[in-house]
């Protein structure tokens, strides 16, 4: 079973955003994290362990590194709840700019 494909488009609203970025502590903060870590290798371990359904019917999975990801946002910014932080991460440019 493929994943989802996740829309990585960003809007003109966040594209004109994007002038401040220098001064947005968490998308500086997230864009270092990204740059530091080699993602390729925390993919392939989570792969191993993330094994999606075969069926064909229903949702595609989301892949297991965004999952990973979403659990670091919401450890690191003390997001309570999943619902929360899905209206987080359709929020905050940061946060989409972290899980693209």
């Amino acid at each position: 079973m493929a994943y989802k494909k996740i829309d990585r488009y960003f809007s003109f609203a966040d594209i004109a955003i994007q002038n401040n970025a220098d001064k947005n502590r968490s998308l500086i903060f997230l864009n270092k994290v990204d740059q530091t870590i080699d993602w390729k290798p925390v993919e392939t371990l989570l792969t191993q362990y993330y094994q999606p359904g075969k069926a064909n019917k229903g949702e595609r999975a989301y892949s297991p590194l965004l999952l990973f990801k979403c659990m670091l946002l919401q450890k690191w910014f003390q997001i309570k709840s999943d619902p929360e932080l899905e209206s987080q991460i359709n929020d905050r440019i940061s946060f989409k700019s972290f899980l693209n």
